[in-house]
């Protein structure tokens, strides 16, 4: 759990208007053991305490606490630490003495003894607010989130002027997923005070949990201005610039936080990161190498340094990291499949076995360590298994090029040129330069013409680079299924092969995490294509005038739930953002909204629409619903919906102006609902004329 919170030392109290019984001590002596100057503060306290018994004993605690802030201020932490506890031994009444120890105990990790002490500070002053904000920080750092809420609102309660609980209970907050409340507490901690950086840094933090990289980097840019000589703004805006993929600017500020403070692993670690992206792998290995010397339990480190060591070819290097890894975090499930590919590399197939059946076990949602399996069983002739770890790992990712290829191998090993070409096929048309599948189909084709049995699929080479991602879901696990959404997107995928479009991807009955790895691969693909279409099938939503399409895992039991569990229209639109020639994207999801009338609603003011709300895409963009705003769409009586029917049909038909086909679909599909249904679109083209399906 990321640490941001701040350590608050109350002084401790002077009680001047006795010093006519304290004899010993002078009121200049008591004047500079409370200085704010923690040179003047140390000399005045030790007169002080020279004095010994001379000085009752709670005079004696005050002026050990006074002079334990003025070793902490000074750096000098082992002393404060003795200082807070001789002040206990002399008067277990001061609960300054328990809250300023207990901030030394929470620095220093010992989360149990720092929150025993805050305990101790607000049983002896019930209403000590550094002490309640400093145990929500303890408990927060230990995993007791909701504890740590509840005395952050105690400390909220007893002092509403102090940012530090707004800011702490952000972090709680922000720990529990909930990054708008969390915003809103960051906000009030600067609004009390807009130099405190550490609230932007929270706030930006927050910010970037939404992937709001431009508010994220305008609060880290406002932390950075306030305090330039603390490194974790830079650090953390270099996290957004490598998020943004702006590695350069991620690389320059993680070199600034170095310089500020060379001895965090973690920033060597970031740049690594950053290096490793770049594909600059030396750089990259010698920052992990940094990490590992300042922390040699550096887990992730070890890890990051044996895949450079892999990819150089150098394995036994590698298996020792990924070992060292694993040594330090058993848990981990990627080091155990690292290591196994590393073993199958280096052509132990039996021991990477096990360690791809442990990983596995750590974590049975990892399509690649599956596709590892399966090369595993395939070299040791093990078929079936094989078979059953490659078919897995397509079922956890239908756009795996590798699983495919992997797959096709192995068919093509057993005799099933057929399927092996298919295969093959399938893994080209996700990734057009994945190393030897074009050889491979080659040689599966050739044996499939020698053997006089023509292959199953045969690639597509449209007569432009156009891709289509087409998503059906049907199968939801809350609400009702939408069986015609299947078969729709079945229908839709066959029709976008037929006409030429060179690459298209289907996948079906997607979770959330499933939808978006699909947008995240086929945005890649979009990227350098003429034309980019995404066609999705399923129920939609649409709530304060935003469109979300409704993944099968969604629960949506309130309002606030939806942007978490649902994925923004938006989130189509960036996928497709950057095609050269045309973007669409074509909704079939103005259904019925089945989570009406069992979702709970936050505010009065908030509205759920009927359908989906209209919208108005950039120049060069259209998006394309089976029913205007505020309708609702038909499944209709056969196995496809009036709509999905009415665009394959017209898409079939060559040489219609893309305007001018969505004019008809909506012509037939208000013809085929009586009037009840109308398909619309929106959005801008220039003046050429753009067709789905051109001629030869």
């Amino acid at each position: 759990m990321a640490s941001l919170f701040h350590f608050l030392h109350t002084p401790a109290i002077l009680f001047l208007g006795c010093l006519f019984w304290i004899s010993a001590s002078s009121a200049s002596e008591w004047s500079d053991c409370s200085s704010g100057d923690p040179a003047k503060a140390v000399q005045g306290c030790s007169a002080i305490l020279k004095n010994g018994s001379a000085t009752p004993p709670k005079q004696r605690a005050v002026a050990l606490v006074n002079r334990g802030i003025a070793f902490y201020d000074r750096g000098d932490l082992d002393k404060a630490r003795a200082d807070y506890t001789a002040a206990i031994q002399l008067d277990p009444t001061n609960a300054d003495a328990f809250h300023n120890r207990a901030d030394l105990m929470l620095r220093n990790g010992a989360l149990e003894a720092a929150i025993a002490d805050y305990s101790q500070a607000v049983g002896l002053n019930g209403k000590f607010s550094s002490a309640y904000n400093g145990r929500g920080n303890a408990l927060r750092e230990r995993g007791q989130v909701d504890e740590a809420i509840a005395d952050f609102n105690k400390a909220i309660e007893l002092d509403p002027k102090s940012p530090f609980a707004y800011n702490g209970r952000a972090n709680a907050l922000r720990d529990k997923g909930e990054s708008e409340k969390a915003i809103k507490d960051y906000a009030q901690a600067i609004s009390i005070d807009p130099k405190y950086a550490t609230a932007y840094i929270g706030r930006a933090n927050a910010y970037s949990d939404q992937s709001n990289w431009a508010a994220a980097l305008a609060d880290y840019d406002a932390a950075i201005a306030i305090d330039s000589r603390d490194p974790t703004g830079f650090n953390n805006r270099g996290t957004a610039y490598q998020n943004k993929g702006e590695l350069d600017k991620a690389i320059a500020d993680y070199s600034q936080a170095i310089a500020l403070d060379s001895k965090r692993a973690a920033f060597y670690f970031n740049r690594a990161l950053a290096y490793h992206l770049k594909e600059d792998l030396d750089r990259a290995a010698a920052d992990y190498s940094s990490a590992i010397r300042i922390d040699s339990n550096y887990a992730f480190a070890y890890h990051n340094r044996g895949l450079i060591l892999q990819r150089k070819g150098d394995l036994d290097r590698a298996i020792a990291d990924f070992s060292k890894a694993i040594e330090i975090n058993p848990q981990y499930a990627q080091n155990y499949s690292s290591r196994g590919i590393a073993l199958l590399r280096k052509g132990d197939a039996r021991k990477a076995i096990v360690d791809l059946q442990k990983s596995a076990g750590l974590d049975n949602r990892q399509p690649a360590v599956m596709v590892g399996l399966g090369e595993a069983y395939a070299k040791l002739q093990m078929y079936r298994e094989a078979r059953a770890s490659l078919d897995k790992a397509l079922e956890l990712d239908p756009l795996s090029s590798e699983a495919y290829l992997q797959r096709g191998r192995l068919m093509e090993t057993m005799g099933d040129n057929a399927q092996a070409s298919k295969d093959y096929s399938t893994a080209l048309s996700f990734d057009p330069e994945l190393k030897g599948a074009q050889e491979a189909l080659k040689k599966a084709s050739e044996r499939i013409k020698a053997a006089k049995v023509e292959p199953s699929v045969v690639p597509t080479t449209g007569r432009l680079n156009r891709v289509a991602l087409v998503i059906g879901n049907g199968d939801y696990v809350r609400v009702q299924g939408l069986p015609n959404a299947i078969h729709d997107a079945k229908l839709v995928a066959e029709t976008f092969q037929k006409i030429g479009f060179r690459q298209v991807i289907t996948v079906e009955n997607q979770n959330r995490e499933g939808l978006l790895v699909a947008l995240r691969k086929f945005r890649d693909l979009a990227d350098s294509a003429e034309w980019a279409v995404i066609y999705y099938a399923g129920h939609g939503i649409e709530i304060d005038g935003t469109n979300y399409v409704v993944p099968t895992d969604a629960r949506l039991l309130t309002d606030r739930d939806v942007p978490d569990e649902a994925i923004s229209l938006g989130r189509f639109l960036d996928a497709i953002d950057r095609a050269k020639e045309m973007k669409l994207v074509i909704l079939d999801a103005c259904r019925e909204n089945p989570f009406l009338n069992t979702m709970k609603m936050s505010s009065a003011s908030r509205t759920i629409g009927r359908g989906l709300a209209r919208v108005e895409p950039d120049g060069g963009t259209l998006v394309a619903y089976s029913a205007k705003h505020g309708q609702i769409a038909m499944d209709g009586k056969g196995s496809n919906s009036p709509f999905a029917s009415a665009l394959v049909n017209r898409m079939l038909t060559p040489e219609i102006e893309i305007r001018k086909l969505f004019g008809l679909v909506r012509d037939d599909v208000l013809s085929a609902t009586d009037r009840k249904q109308e398909p619309f679109i929106y959005g801008t083209l220039g003046g050429e004329d753009h067709f789905l399906n051109p001629r030869n």
